[in-house]
Order: C-alpha cells, then sequence, then structure tokens
C-alpha cells in the first residue's frame, strides 16, 4: 500500500494543473455560434452606442487619402497621375509653430534613429548596417536616392520624397514600406502629420540652405537647422 502512496498523491495533484482560467468556454470573435438565433458570436452594437476615440469621420485626416484605386490587377496600365491623385497634396489641419514643434518630438524619438536628425537617411541603425531609406532632400545633383520607393513600385515613376503628396507620407508612417513597419499603433493621426508637417521644414530648410553660394555663407555646418 505504501509503494502506491506517491503514484495516489500524483494522481490527487493532477487535478490541480487544469487552467481554468486560461481554457473556458468562450466565443472567439468572428466564429460562427449556435447560441444566439443569427448563427454570430460577434454581437451588434447596442442601441445608442457612441464612438469614442478612433471613430475615423474625416477620411482624408485618417488615412491620407482623398480617393483609392482599389484593386489594380497585375500588369494593367496604371496611370502615375491617378496614383498620385489618391493622397491629399493639403494638410487637414492648421499647419503652425506648436504642431511642428509636436512633430519634431515625435520625429526625434520615432524617425530620427533611421533617417537621420535632417532627413539625410544618416540615422545611428544606418551606420551600423540596417538598410538605407530614401533621403527627405536631393543630396546631390542627378543622385535619385532621394526618390520614393513606393511611389515607383505603384507606377508613379521616378519621383522625389520633396515631390511626394504629404498625404503619401502619412499613408507611409500609418502603414510602412519595405524594411520600415507600421507606426499606427504608436504614433496618433494628428502626430503623424505633425511629423509630416515637420518633414516638410526638413526638406523647405535643406533647399533653402542648398540654394545659398558657399562663398556667402560658411556661419554653420553643412545639415544644420
Amino acid at each position: 500500500m505504501i509503494q502506491w502512496l506517491p503514484l495516489m498523491l500524483l494522481g490527487a495533484m493532477l487535478p490541480g494543473c487544469y487552467q481554468r482560467m486560461a481554457i473556458q468556454p468562450k466565443l472567439k470573435p468572428q466564429s460562427p455560434t449556435q447560441f444566439f438565433a443569427d448563427g454570430r458570436s460577434t454581437r451588434p452594437q447596442v442601441v445608442g452606442t457612441v464612438a469614442r476615440g478612433t471613430l475615423q469621420e474625416d477620411t482624408v485626416f485618417s488615412t491620407g487619402k482623398v480617393s483609392d484605386l482599389g484593386v489594380v490587377t497585375a500588369g494593367a496600365p496604371v496611370d502615375p497621375k491617378s496614383i498620385l491623385a489618391q493622397y491629399t497634396s493639403e494638410f487637414p489641419l492648421e499647419v503652425n509653430e506648436s504642431l511642428l514643434l509636436r512633430g519634431k518630438e515625435r520625429y526625434n524619438i520615432y524617425c530620427n534613429v533611421c533617417h537621420g536628425q535632417t532627413g539625410a537617411a544618416d540615422g545611428t541603425i544606418v551606420m551600423r548596417g540596417f538598410l538605407h531609406p530614401p533621403a527627405f532632400w536631393e543630396q546631390s545633383p542627378g543622385n535619385t536616392s532621394h526618390n520614393s520607393r513606393g511611389l515607383r513600385y505603384q507606377g508613379a515613376g521616378q519621383l522625389s520624397l520633396e515631390s511626394a503628396p504629404v498625404g503619401y507620407i502619412f499613408h507611409v508612417i500609418t502603414h510602412g514600406y519595405g524594411a520600415m513597419g507600421s507606426y499606427s499603433a504608436q504614433i496618433s493621426p494628428r502626430d503623424r502629420w505633425a511629423i509630416v508637417a515637420y518633414i516638410r521644414a526638413l526638406q523647405k530648410a535643406r533647399a533653402t540652405e542648398a540654394s545659398i553660394p558657399s562663398t556667402q555663407d560658411n556661419s554653420h555646418p553643412k545639415g544644420a537647422h
């Protein structure tokens, strides 16, 4: 009898290993069920429900797009102008000093590490071997490294990020492209627009600096702002 005692104790402890909190009767999203008359586990909203926080009433503000081409058949001819026309070229909110300062702060948190402080695509991880992104502005005459890869892939041809619609830049921050992941979970739509505004400021500041003859301006290092 004694020799069976350890086995009996082990058998008595086994029920305690059952994870009742983890394994419990529940309905998973979008799964069918016979519990409800309509056969759906997802229940309709209660009458009078008010959306809060994530209701996308303003499509342009939430997506950066004014239209959508939808699904394009592989190999079908695409008009480059129609591709660009999808994205808004205007900011859907007022661009002021407060927005630019917010954009600078968010840019330095999320974008600087790859795109660099001035948008020259010379961030820390790029210097350590990570995939080189396009620069936000033309680094030298004839250099196409600042051209948008995403727009070229869609069929819009060679287009610099300086010429890309602001809605496209917002779209890339939202959904990511290539080695860049989506930042929709980390950055709110308003902050994404703030970052886009700051990127535009970097581009304009660089263009202004590049237009000054080097013999007339030696007051600050190249690329400093």
